[in-house]
């Protein structure tokens, strides 16, 4: 194995970007959404939770990276999504906005979040913030 010294996007093809867009309280000092892509379609596998309560966000990623590929990831910190009402549709959101502003299909989007677990995740935030996310790249 080769290491390779650098952050996510320091291999070639892969970009990252993350920005504040409400998730967290604050002035926008801490950042809580972050997108990762790869410019092209890529090999991708994941290990999950054997836990019998698993996230909504979990489920959507599992269903997506089933066929062994993905070209991107978009995470949220400050919310889990877990436990939450309107999970399901909430990780669905942000997986359609992701493909959408980057013109992928949404089967071959991730999505994380973590934080705070029961509480409902401000999807407005972030589906605001994914397309300024994008103008990063």
């Amino acid at each position: 194995m080769k290491i390779i010294n650098g952050g996510v996007s320091t291999p070639k093809g892969f970009k990252a970007a993350g920005i504040h867009c409400g998730v967290k309280a604050g002035s926008g000092d801490k950042k809580d959404l972050a997108l990762i892509i790869s410019e092209v379609p890529c090999a991708a596998a994941g290990t999950f939770t054997t836990n019998k309560v698993k996230a909504s966000p979990v489920y959507l990623s599992m269903e997506n990276i089933a066929d062994g590929k993905a070209q991107a990831i978009v995470c949220n910190s400050g919310n889990a999504n877990a436990c939450a009402p309107n999970g399901e549709a909430h990780a669905m959101t942000m997986c359609v906005e992701t493909a959408k502003a980057l013109g992928l299909d949404k089967e071959d989007v991730l999505v994380a979040s973590t934080g705070v677990i029961g509480h409902e995740i401000n999807i407005d935030a972030i589906a605001g913030g994914i397309p300024e996310a994008v103008k990063l790249f």
